[in-house]
């Protein structure tokens, strides 16, 4: 995509998981670029956010094609995905990261959409033995072959946000993290943590991106690009 393409204010975005923790602090940075005209994010229920430039819509997660009607879209943003504990099981967990995520991407790709940027997680592998490494290698493995022509994926681990949902373990963490973070040197520096702040302005710099095919982001790609800002 052309350098004038992306600098076009009439680009639309689409935001899949615009209620979560990151999606909360990426949505504002996406409603004041320039470069978009307008946002469109799509939720099980009506948002209390206002903005001239956002158009909230209503779908049912099974039928998420829907959410395109009659849209002309450019660029696609998912920071979609749930837990084990509050899935319930690996079924529906699957169904939530995986199946949902894809439907937006196919529905955004059959509307246009040449751009994907995906929130995943620092240990994604499609061959782990863990199931949550596994799935989210998986699902980043079935959007590289949706023919994107530009498709980040955000590869955070420990999350710093506040939310209700923090799991156990994070809750354990948390106290520890600047330690923690401390060795995480080299090759183990992609499992420092993150502020969620941090990592929504990297997703955030996805709009002015101009790379070609698939590039992967660790934590030190995310504070550098998150610092363009």
């Amino acid at each position: 995509m052309s350098a004038a393409a992306l600098e076009h204010p009439s680009r639309v975005a689409v935001l899949l998981g615009a209620s979560g923790a990151t999606g909360q602090k990426l949505l504002p940075l996406l409603l004041e670029d320039p470069a978009y005209g307008k946002i469109v994010t799509l939720s099980r229920r009506d948002t209390s956010m206002k903005h001239a430039k956002l158009e909230n819509r209503v779908v049912d997660f099974d039928h998420l094609a829907e959410g395109f009607k009659d849209l002309q879209v450019d660029d696609c943003y998912c920071t979609f995905g749930t837990t084990i504990r509050i899935a319930g099981s690996e079924a529906a967990m699957t169904r939530i990261d995986h199946e949902y995520v894809l439907d937006f991407a196919r529905a955004g790709r059959a509307a246009g959409a040449r751009r994907f940027a995906y929130l995943s997680a620092a240990n994604a592998n499609a061959g782990s033995s863990v199931f949550y490494a596994r799935l989210k290698g998986q699902t980043e493995a079935a959007l590289k072959a949706l023919g994107f022509s530009d498709l980040a994926i955000y590869r955070p681990s420990m999350i710093i946000a506040e939310r209700a949902d923090r799991r156990p373990l994070e809750s354990m963490l948390f106290p520890l993290l600047p330690l923690l973070d401390k060795l995480m040197m080299g090759s183990l520096d992609k499992y420092r943590s993150i502020p969620v702040e941090t990592l929504a302005k990297a997703i955030a710099t996805f709009s002015g991106s101009q790379e070609s095919g698939s590039k992967t982001y660790y934590w030190w790609e995310m504070v550098k690009a998150s610092d363009r800002r």
